[in-house]
């Protein structure tokens, strides 16, 4: 089988004929193996990351499925390690519980059973720091070969980020960010001038427990008011198969029910937000999961 091959096709540009689209969803692809909402993958490949799809196709494909272009339309660890999978089977597949975790620390912003998986998600990012996306993916697949291999050696890559990612741990146990759970609201009191814990420390502290079906992020202000965000659970914008499925609410019934001060937008949202507050309140943040929990009627 001839070896395959990888082309970055930027976003609204279509896929070469007979590619594979890996992680990204490219129009006019043969095959998806990708775990974004709308997408075609076949049944017996589907998981919960891309990668895990990915080394699921190359161990359960016959050889005539190839050879084939390899495509995706964005980089991220995620997507270049799944591309990676398809481009190197057999050093990807020695190092799948590595590169999953690596996937789940970047895509679903967990802290994965495998910690190495969060160091290889900060290698990725910072050997292609203000690269552009198509520049960034002949950068990282050449490297990943020997930084799988060497993961743990490669402080002078990860080490900083991830000192800073303990330090945010270590704050949250201490009771910088106090984390409880209102029916299946999960709600993270961050207290007076704490910055907002990453999200490998929220999961940590419950944000990925059994049941959890929202977050509600609150931070106290020094007069004792609070901005809060609510969300989704981190892995729910994607087609997952373990992780449950969990669909958003209507935002603007929940919008019309909790008032003005309320927007459905901002420069702070992630990909599985659905409100923000834009000025401070005064209703605490127990009171404020069980508003929620009234308006989803969800049992608090």
């Amino acid at each position: 089988m001839a070896a395959r091959q990888f082309q970055f096709v930027p976003m609204g540009e279509r896929a070469p004929e007979g590619a594979v689209s890996c992680d990204g969803l490219v129009a006019g692809a043969a095959l998806d193996l990708s775990h974004w909402a709308k997408n075609r993958t076949p049944k017996a490949f589907k998981a919960d990351t891309s990668v895990e799809i990915a080394l699921t196709f190359v161990r359960e494909a016959s050889p005539a499925d190839g050879p084939a272009v390899v495509v995706n339309n964005h980089f991220d660890a995620d997507g270049v390690l799944a591309v990676w999978s398809l481009l190197d089977p057999e050093t990807a597949t020695a190092h799948a519980e590595l590169i999953v975790a690596a996937a789940e620390a970047g895509d679903f912003e967990e802290w994965p059973a495998d910690t190495r998986g969060i160091w290889l998600n900060i290698a990725i990012r910072r050997l292609v720091t203000l690269k552009p996306e198509a520049s960034a993916y002949p950068i990282a697949l050449a490297s990943l070969g020997e930084l799988v291999r060497t993961i743990e050696s490669r402080e002078d890559l990860w080490g900083t980020s991830f000192s800073a990612l303990l330090e945010a741990e270590r704050r949250a146990n201490a009771g910088d960010v106090v984390s409880y759970a209102v029916g299946p609201i999960r709600v993270f009191h961050h207290g007076p001038g704490v910055p907002e814990a990453p999200g490998a420390v929220l999961s940590k502290l419950g944000s990925t427990g059994e049941g959890v079906r929202r977050l509600l992020l609150a931070f106290e202000e020094p007069d004792g008011s609070f901005r809060y965000r609510y969300e989704l659970p981190r892995w729910a914008w994607a087609d997952t198969i373990v992780r449950p499925t969990i669909p958003a609410p209507s935002r603007n019934a929940l919008a019309a029910g909790l008032g003005p001060a309320w927007a459905m937008k901002g420069v702070d949202f992630g990909m599985t937000a659905l409100l923000r507050t834009t000025a401070p309140l005064r209703e605490a943040p127990r009171a404020m999961a069980e508003r929620f929990a009234q308006l989803e009627r969800f049992e608090a």
